[in-house]
């Protein structure tokens, strides 16, 4: 049995929600809105893209999380007509999930090497523009003769990957030991949750060089807090950024704009935007 982790350490979740979520939140008050949140968290930190939702579940789910089960049914029928998660996909599949779920899952998961999605639970109909998305259920070739070549493969395929993912485990080990080693130099001793917080940077494929570039940041600014540095990486990961060279080239490109606006400045809102940059006050 694989131990490949297939959901993800977290998801972001906007500052303005619409209108779906308002009713919600209107009809039930701050717990149907905290128990959405909630199944959001199950979706995201297990299957990544969707979760099985059945009696049994939901009993499980409403004892886990402190609350009467009939409030947790009443919360997840509303959530379900009202758009939040797929009504077809439960009634034929007794599942939770949405376009929206499984496009923002599948950008998070932008840096992992496989991302298996089921085809017949497929809503996000771009995942398979994305190289690392593999739809599972396509192609498929039942004959005796293309299964026996088919195993063959596999099981070389396998032997391979066993192989290549040692190496990138190792690798990742070292690369990993270098951020925490460069943030106790520059800043003290860690605390466990900055080390989480890193873990979960490098986990949604966060380069090591950009970590450590943001805590050099931070130190050149003579702030010397790990807030400053996320919120570097924050707004880099926002851009789809993810490597210190991607990083680099984008600052490159924004100092050449600053340079192109000093020589014909702007006013007013439009000019401080020009000279305000990417990151803020950050770089």
């Amino acid at each position: 049995m694989s131990n490949t982790k297939v959901g993800i350490n977290y998801f972001p979740l906007d500052v303005h929600l619409d209108d779906k979520f308002g009713l919600i939140e209107a009809e039930f008050g701050l717990k149907g809105f905290a128990i959405v949140v909630k199944l959001f968290q199950k979706i995201y930190g297990q299957q990544g893209y969707y979760c099985e939702w059945t009696p049994e579940i939901a009993l499980l789910f409403s004892r886990e999380i402190g609350a009467g089960g009939n409030i947790v049914s009443e919360i997840v029928e509303s959530a379900i007509r009202r758009g939040i998660f797929d009504q077809s996909m439960y009634k034929n599949y007794h599942i939770l999930t949405s376009n929206g779920i499984q496009k923002r899952y599948v950008i998070a998961c932008g840096r992992k090497k496989v991302v298996n999605i089921e085809k017949r639970y497929l809503l996000f109909h771009d995942a398979p523009k994305y190289k690392n998305v593999h739809i599972i259920g396509e192609n498929v070739d039942i004959s005796e003769e293309n299964v026996y070549t088919s195993a063959q493969i596999k099981s070389n395929e396998i032997k391979l990957n066993e192989i290549k993912e040692k190496d990138v485990k190792d690798a990742d080990e070292i690369q990993s030991s270098s951020v925490f080693d460069f943030y106790e130099q520059n800043f003290g001793m860690m605390p466990r949750h900055i080390r989480d917080c890193m873990i979960a940077w490098l986990d949604e494929g966060m380069e090591p060089d950009l970590i450590i570039r943001a805590m050099e940041i931070a130190v050149e600014h003579n702030v010397r807090k790990w807030s400053y540095a996320d919120k570097i990486l924050c707004e880099a990961s926002q851009k789809q950024i993810h490597t210190l060279a991607e990083f680099e080239k984008e600052k490159r490109e924004r100092n050449a704009k600053r340079s192109a606006n000093a020589k014909a400045p702007a006013t007013g809102a439009a000019g401080e935007a020009a000279k305000q940059g990417g990151y803020g006050t950050y770089l």
